[in-house]
């Protein structure tokens, strides 16, 4: 074990052990009241919510971070009966629902009495009628910050979750220091980080006498504070905003709140939000008494202190820790730019599908500077001490290099990430631009052997091999390299092989350098080899290059020091060569900012207040203010570029290219239904980032002769199904975005629609994968592919057949558009279902529309819906009555697990918004006639499957950015069901999530100024739309000509809380 961590263990050990003594030599001597209580003794779990057998139900009440509020007692009511871990399915998890979900139900309550004293303390006994004897939970207990953790032996059965078995009881006493607790608010966490469930029988906290905790309130004040920012209003006037954070139970609260010699009044709906109270800005520091009552009770007492703040931009709002537990490896709290090469951010997972980082997980292995699909390598990590060349493991950080860290000094923001990592006492800063980042490590005063090493062979989301990697000693302030990947484990054709070329500089000079070599490293199972000596790892000191392949990396030493030293590095990358990292290392980053890390950090500002300012919203509410604004960030940073800042790139064949214009990019991520919403948010509020999009498939298409399904680090992948990029093309240039060579795009597209797929000599398959058996017998057949790419490539030929029609082949219109009409030939009119048939025209028997095989990450009941471009022909093939309840009824269904079809179970919870194939259903009643639906449900998801936590923003696959633009689309209002490619595009009217919403359209692409949404009284309850006007025009439809947006107006809307 390395001596630093050795030495910081057994410091926690002793402060533990003098803990433990002090708790010990008081604990018969201190007199203890019952200061509440939850459930009764009694192995039974019936008064508890949920009881006695509704533990599925448990996500659509308690998922994610649920806010509760106990009194002395008789809180049982609000508090589930059974809390899943995180390898309980019912708890959310499954392949498609998402992977190890946990939940963190938070407890409030409100304590009266004097201060404690040192020494006293109290008791949280938790009493369990049983506990999964599979997996032993670990409990995490969160007491205002202080944290307890204990494995729980259990020996019950999943009977027990039903009451089909005798209870089992096991119990657990936390004591802690009564000086942990405050007088007023409180909060405790509970939750499982590992393992499997446990069933309540009850839970009580004792303290030492004098303690007493208020009864429940309606309405709970959690916190107060000032806003570190000012708003400016329209008249200029600037004011500072007073954040008040509410539990509001059941029924709607009005709270009045004080401040000075101001009064305000807000109307607060049910759940939990931060209320905007907008205070009059000063350009002094004052003292000012704040007051907050319900009625004539007082919630909460006290005084802040009003100063000047900068003013508010958008990226203050953006948090990117939110949903970073149970994530894949393309969702961190990364640090880039839109469609930035480098997306810098820490790595904690061991080698598994969805590696990458987890918010849970409280140690890291370093800082991955990319995090595209299939793209791997370049680790960074400062360490101290001997030297380690292994990761070590999640659950045993001292088997290797990574640290602990401390889980309070973990700041992510957009610009920076920055953190303490707590095993060598080192603080740690990163930030980047498109193509270069810096760092800054601190290392503590007298560290010894402080080093940065960098890992070339680290864990990601699927096996890949090191092939080779040559790193150079330039000088003592400087080292360059390359390390050249190959990977072919996706389930896909895909066989990824890029070099990643680097250059590295210091603003000190290293003492030495070394590396190691291992090339008998090659696969997955060898990534948390713990056994290696020196000699396996062929560790090397004091060398200028190293050499090799299978596991290799390299580390730089400093001097020791006897004060607290920095030592800053900046690192250009390409996947062209040693040149490119250079000259991206000096045009963006060496050159214009130096080594000011904080310069870098706002320039990256900068650049997403450009983007994220395209939309303004309007709310009182600061919880779904962070909620938007996050999510617009997702939706706009999780594609990345491949080619360097001079234009250049390696194609599939690994030949440099040239793009024509070198502000061009090649851009990477999928297009499997983007259309719902990804395309259509970039061509509303960022059209030049699809231009740039649908230029870079154009480049490729011409430099191969192929378009590209997903053309991460420029190979042709296969990933997923159909060529959807023709919708990414032609609803750009139907939104306008008419800067690109549509006339190739459309010979090519024509190509793909017609070609038989084949091998590429660069690695992969091109061309669609059952275009074959499509073409031949106007369907997919059973056992000849999957039928439900019927549909996905008659949405394609759809598109095509606009484009062709635009473009004056009338030959070529009439064809696909014909073939558009491919999926009705699978629409089985006795069940109203569609249904895969065989080869020779025949229904597949037996058949359920859940279980039957042939569907795309999905099942007959998903892809029956999947009609974009013709949903009036399904609903007339289904009748109209039968297609609303059949479609309500899942909603209704699917709305007890959040949308997200837990553990997969698709027949309890048929709509699975976690994927794409169920992204579009909600508006479908639009189109059925039944609006108020459409407004219902879209609300419903919104609420119920976004969250605003690590734990519970999106419960599914986040997937680039496609379920954070379905939301910022939902919020704002607006919907497009043929992704915007008819030859008249339209807007469909959800329903907006704010009162005001403004789309500053600024004139781009010859567009108006501003679209004004007033959606007047929207809330979380008022979702319906009562009436609405454009333009000061009455709409008599949900359909809103795009034209009418892009040049800019007023919508005007009425809201209500009933249809």
């Amino acid at each position: 074990m390395n001596f630093l961590k050795k030495r910081i263990l057994m410091k926690k050990h002793l402060s533990c052990l003098l803990l433990a003594a002090c708790l010990l030599g008081h604990t018969n001597t201190q007199a203890d009241s019952l200061l509440f209580e939850i459930g009764k003794k009694d192995n039974s779990a019936a008064e508890f919510a949920l009881a006695p057998n509704h533990y599925r139900d448990f996500l659509m009440h308690f998922s994610g971070v649920k806010h509760l509020q106990t009194g002395p007692s008789g809180s049982e009511r609000h508090w589930p009966y059974a809390l899943p871990g995180p390898l309980d399915i019912w708890g959310g998890g499954g392949y498609y629902a998402g992977y190890h979900p946990r939940h963190f139900p938070q407890l409030h309550f409100h304590l009266q009495g004097r201060p404690a004293a040192p020494g006293q303390l109290c008791r949280l006994t938790f009493r369990w009628v049983g506990v999964s004897q599979k997996d032993s939970p670990l409990v995490r207990l969160e007491i205002n910050g202080h944290r307890l953790e204990k494995t729980i032996e259990g020996q019950s059965s999943d009977h027990l979750l039903t009451g089909e078995e005798a209870p089992a009881p096991v119990e657990w006493t936390a004591e802690f220091p009564a000086e942990w607790l405050h007088t007023g608010h409180n909060r405790m966490q509970v939750g499982i980080v590992r393992g499997r469930w446990c069933v309540f029988d009850c839970l009580r906290l004792t303290g030492p006498e004098g303690f007493s905790v208020a009864p429940e309130r309606p309405t709970l004040i959690t916190d107060l504070k000032v806003a570190p920012f000012e708003y400016a209003g329209t008249d200029g006037q600037r004011s500072l905003p007073l954040l008040v954070e509410v539990i509001q139970r059941e029924k709607h609260g009005r709270l009045t709140i004080r401040c000075g010699g101001t009064t305000f009044r807000r109307d607060v709906e049910p759940g939990h939000s931060i209320q905007q109270i907008p205070l009059p800005a000063t350009g002094r520091t004052e003292r000012c008494p704040v007051t907050v009552l319900s009625g004539k009770e007082v919630l909460y007492s006290d005084t802040v202190t009003l100063q000047p703040r900068p003013l508010h931009r958008p990226s203050d709002d953006v948090d990117l820790l939110m949903g970073t537990g149970n994530s894949r490896w393309m969702f961190k709290p990364s640090v880039s730019l839109p469609f930035g090469m480098v997306q810098i951010a820490p790595d904690n997972e061991e080698q598994k599908w969805k590696a990458g980082y987890e918010y849970t997980i409280e140690n890291i292995a370093g800082f991955n500077h990319f995090c595209d699909w299939t793209i791997d390598g370049f680790l960074m990590q400062p360490t101290c001490g001997p030297l380690q060349v292994n990761p070590g493991l999640e659950n045993n950080p001292d088997l290797g290099y990574r640290s602990r860290i401390d889980k309070a000094s973990e700041k992510a923001v957009i610009g920076k990430y920055a953190v303490h990592l707590t095993d060598t006492d080192i603080h740690a800063e990163v930030s980047a631009t498109d193509r270069a980042s810096i760092q800054a490590y601190t290392f503590p005063a007298g560290c010894s052997e402080p080093r940065v090493l960098v890992d070339l062979f680290t864990p990601s989301e699927y096996p890949h091999q090191l092939q080779d990697a040559h790193v150079t000693k330039i000088g003592d302030r400087e080292v360059e390299g390359f390390a050249t990947y190959y990977g072919s484990s996706t389930d896909y054709t895909a066989e990824q092989y890029h070099t990643v070329y680097f250059v590295m500089q210091f603003d000190r000079p290293f003492t030495s350098m070394g590396g190691w070599v291992n090339p008998r490293v090659g696969d997955k199972e060898q990534y948390t080899r713990v056994g290696n000596t020196d000699a396996e790892a062929g560790i090397l000191h004091g060398i200028s290059e190293v050499h090799g392949k299978g596991d290799v990396g390299f580390f730089l030493n400093f001097a020791s020091a006897a004060e607290a030293t920095t030592v800053k590095v900046r690192t250009g990358v390409s996947l062209v060569d040693l040149n490119g990292a250079r000259h991206n290392l000096q045009t963006e980053l060496a050159g214009p900012y130096g080594w000011d890390l904080e310069k870098v950090a706002q320039h990256a500002r900068d650049v997403w207040n450009g983007y994220l300012g395209r939309i303004e919203i309007e709310t009182d509410d600061y919880l779904q203010q962070r909620k938007f604004y996050t999510n617009l960030y997702r939706a706009l940073a999780a594609k990345a570029s491949w080619n360097d800042a001079d234009g250049r790139f390696r194609d599939e064949c690994e030949q440099i290219r040239q793009l024509e214009t070198p502000a061009d990019r090649i851009v990477s991520g999928e297009y499997w239904n983007t259309f719902w919403d990804n395309q259509q948010l970039f061509n509303l509020i960022a059209p030049e980032l699809s231009s740039q999009w649908a230029r870079s498939a154009i480049s490729l298409y011409r430099n191969s002769g192929w378009f590209n399904t997903d053309p991460a680090g420029i190979e042709h992948t296969g990933v997923m199904v159909a060529m959807h990029v023709v919708s990414q093309i032609w609803g750009a240039w139907q939104s306008g975005i008419r800067d690109f060579d549509l006339a190739t795009a459309y010979e090519g597209l024509k190509k793909m629609l017609l070609t038989p797929p084949q091998r590429h000599e660069g690695g992969g398959t091109v061309g669609i994968e059952e275009l074959v058996p499509y073409m031949k017998y106007g369907y997919i057949p059973q056992g000849m592919g999957r039928p439900s790419n019927t549909m996905e490539y008659a949405y394609d030929d759809w598109c095509l057949a606009q484009m062709a029609k635009y473009l004056g082949h009338e030959d070529d219109y009439r064809h696909f558009l014909q073939r558009s009409d491919s999926w009705a030939r699978l629409f089985d009119p006795q069940t109203g279902f569609i249904r895969p048939k065989d080869a020779e025209g025949r229904w597949i028997t037996p058949f359920n529309p859940y279980h039957t095989p042939g569907f795309t990450e999905g099942n007959a009941f998903n892809y029956t819906w999947f009609v974009p471009h013709n949903p009036d022909k399904l609903i007339r093939l289904m009748g109209r009555q039968r297609f609303v309840e059949r479609l309500d009824s899942a909603m209704q269904k699917s709305a007890a697990a959040n949308f997200n079809a837990s553990g997969d179970d698709f027949a309890n919870y048929p709509i699975n918004h976690g994927n794409e194939t169920s992204m579009e259903v909600a508006y479908l009643f639009n189109w059925a006639g039944a609006p108020h639906l459409t407004q219902k449900w879209v609300r419903a998801i919104q609420e119920q499957y976004y969250g605003i936590t690590p734990f519970d923003a999106y419960p599914g696959d986040e997937d680039l950015g496609q379920m954070s633009s379905w939301f910022v689309m939902s919020a704002i209002g607006l919907f497009q069901m043929d992704g915007g490619c008819s030859l008249s595009p339209i807007y469909e009217l959800g329903t907006p999530r704010y009162p005001r919403i403004t789309l500053h359209l600024d004139g781009r692409y010859g567009r108006g100024k501003t679209f004004v949404i007033e959606a007047r009284n929207a809330s979380a309850e008022n979702k319906y739309v009562r009436s609405a006007r454009l333009n000061g025009r009455r709409l008599r439809s949900f359909k809103i000509p795009q034209e009418e947006v892009l040049k800019g107006g007023r919508l005007v809307l009425e809201m209500s809380d009933k249809p």
